[in-house]
């Protein structure tokens, strides 16, 4: 089902479409987590640490595919709110082309500097084969990985939530199954893990296409329609590669952070992965409600309401605000279960009391902040989704610098142990939260749409 986000109440509007948003979001993470629970619990804690060491590297991989898609979708809806409905069938056809094409060239690139890449972050002895095992596996499904993403994207961008919602929901039963299969089962061990989660992507990345081609005629090519157009490249390009490069530099931010925590030891490595894996499962309601606020304000911003897309946002903000502090109340105050979900003190009785002490140390500071967290991506994506992706780079960016520069500070100058690295985080996104509430009252945000001009 599409929807009009240019009419009717915003706040009932960004809701109901965040809804499924949220839902497929929290699918999504949760069979991330349960990936690594049974990585833990079935092949140990050495092999958490691994693929804890090995998950920065293969987002950096696939930043540039995952950003591109965002911006495609931002792309979409703009297109769809100013009803340019003509060239939406080109738009898709041209998008996949280029999708496909660095999906290629990257699992190339990944192959060869996986190794180089782990022994520069300094990765443990005793993680490093784990983690070059699980990297040469995953990288090779990338090309499933942005299909998916990509389709998804641009069935969200006409407002379509709910279909990528039941099609996750299945791939993400369907990898939990395959991964009790493969690695409880067969004891093919990581590798057993990152094939579970590209034959799961695969098919949801088929099933995706499947509806487009059968259920969404504003996507069907006909006849005479050019399977690929320079404009709408360079028009992609142009919302995509901020997008791209965000997601690039957030990437590289987790790797160089990575690079902080690896001499540690395994002991920290293991509990900031399992750390990791509960703040994104955690945060995803603020990342749902982002992602439906720059639909809202794309779709407006190609009608060209300016003023709705504000008020857009001031609903944004209180949604977020309130849903930030009862995320905060529910990590701090269930910390202790939530990491002796990951080892277990029984079966590992030297390292699981230590990594599930560390990791409630990290969950005890980073989500009493996570309104912050939830007023920058409410402010980012209403201006991303109006068009001015290029801010939400430099944001992104500067908050991933920030964060990596604060934690070597704490570290080297401040005499603090990996405590310094918890406390980076929320550091940054105070500082960043400030300037993009500057930047978005300003409102130069405000002339970066799209825009209308008649269909072809």
């Amino acid at each position: 089902m599409l929807k009009n986000m240019t009419q009717g109440t915003p706040w009932r509007l960004i809701v109901m479409f965040g809804l499924p948003l949220l839902v497929g979001n929290v699918f999504q993470q949760a069979y991330n987590l349960v990936d690594t629970i049974i990585i833990g619990k079935y092949v140990g804690p050495v092999a958490l640490a691994g693929v804890g060491v090995a998950s920065p590297v293969f987002n950096l991989i696939s930043a540039l595919l995952i950003g591109l898609s965002v911006g495609s979708s931002i792309m979409v809806s703009q297109l769809y709110g100013a009803g340019r409905h003509r060239e939406l069938p080109t738009a898709m056809t041209t998008i996949l082309v280029v999708s496909f094409g660095m999906a290629v060239v990257l699992t190339a690139v990944g192959q060869a500097v996986t190794v180089p890449l782990l022994n520069l972050l300094q990765t443990p002895a005793e993680d490093l084969p784990f983690a070059v095992e699980y990297l040469r596996v995953i990288i090779l499904g990338l090309v499933f990985n942005v299909f998916y993403n990509q389709l998804s994207g641009l069935l969200r961008g006409l407002g379509n939530s709910a279909v990528p919602l039941y099609f996750l929901i299945f791939s993400s039963v369907l990898n939990v199954a395959l991964d009790l299969l493969f690695v409880a089962g067969f004891q093919w061990g990581v590798s057993g893990a990152a094939f579970a989660t590209i034959l799961s992507q695969a098919v949801s990345a088929l099933l995706t296409w499947v509806y487009i081609r059968v259920k969404v005629p504003l996507f069907r090519r006909q006849k005479g329609d050019p399977i690929f157009e320079k404009k709408l490249l360079s028009t992609t390009v142009h919302f995509g590669l901020p997008m791209a490069l965000q997601q690039s530099s957030i990437s590289l931010g987790h790797l160089l952070m990575q690079g902080i925590i690896n001499p540690f030891g395994t002991v920290v490595i293991a509990a900031y992965a399992a750390g990791t894996k509960v703040d994104m499962f955690a945060v995803m309601p603020l990342i749902s409600l982002g992602s439906a606020a720059s639909t809202f304000a794309a779709q407006n911003a190609g009608a060209g309401n300016m003023d709705r897309i504000r008020y857009g946002y001031r609903t944004t903000n209180y949604l977020a605000a309130g849903i930030g502090v009862c995320l905060s109340i529910l990590v701090v105050t269930n910390r202790e279960f939530l990491m002796s979900l990951f080892v277990s003190t029984e079966d590992y009785p030297l390292l699981a009391p230590d990594i599930i002490a560390t990791g409630m140390q990290m969950m005890t500071i980073m989500p009493c902040f996570y309104v912050v967290l939830a007023l920058i991506h409410s402010c980012l994506n209403t201006m991303s989704g109006a068009g001015d992706t290029t801010f939400s780079m430099f944001a992104m960016i500067l908050m991933m610098g920030l964060r990596v520069v604060l934690a070597w500070c704490f570290i080297n100058l401040g005499g603090t142990d990996e405590v310094g690295i918890w406390w980076a985080f929320p550091a940054s996104w105070g500082i960043v939260l400030a300037i993009v509430l500057i930047h978005y009252f300003r409102g130069s945000w405000t002339k970066k749409a799209l825009g209308k001009k008649a269909a072809r």
